[in-house]
């Protein structure tokens, strides 16, 4: 399932950039370096968040084995 957001450039503070997303305004911060070239404060953006079940389980697994070789 996937879910698009929008939100806003509030501030750059040094390589970070502070988002407000959704109605209330909640924040999150991100790398600079993640976003489109040009931006400024005040720009709106838009991200997705998606579950990616084949790399999420190949992930488990890799993990899974070097735990079970870590105690062999």
């Amino acid at each position: 399932m996937k879910k698009l957001f929008y939100g806003t450039i509030d501030r750059v503070e040094g390589k970070t950039a502070v988002i407000l997303v959704g109605e209330e305004g909640d924040l999150i911060q991100i790398p600079t370096d993640l976003l489109p070239q040009g931006y400024k404060e005040g720009d709106i953006v838009s991200f997705k968040l998606e579950v990616k079940d084949k790399k999420t389980k190949a992930e488990k697994e890799k993990i899974e084995r070097l735990i079970k070789k870590m105690s062999s």
